[in-house]
């Protein structure tokens, strides 16, 4: 993981490419912010059951619970990088 100082870029301090600017330098900054935020991507719920212990207003809440994870899920992380 890089860690980034809260001079980073000041007067174009780990900018260049190749590192040549200081390290860590801006390409494996973002790469490794880009390995952070994908562990922290949530999966699909593929199924969820409060079963018959609960009534209708759990199971509901549980159902909406699902859709709402489930739809952040597909959304919540763009950010990966190339190979």
């Amino acid at each position: 993981m890089a860690e980034i100082s809260p001079r980073f870029g000041s007067g174009g301090a780990n900018l260049s490419p190749g590192g040549s600017a200081g390290q860590p330098s801006l390409a494996e900054a973002l790469c490794d912010i880009a390995d952070d935020l994908a562990a922290l991507k949530p999966s699909a719920v593929a199924s969820a059951d409060a079963g018959a212990t609960y009534g209708a207003p759990e199971q509901a809440l549980l159902n909406e619970l699902k859709a709402k994870v489930s739809a952040l899920a597909a959304v919540v992380l763009k950010t990966t990088k190339a190979l």
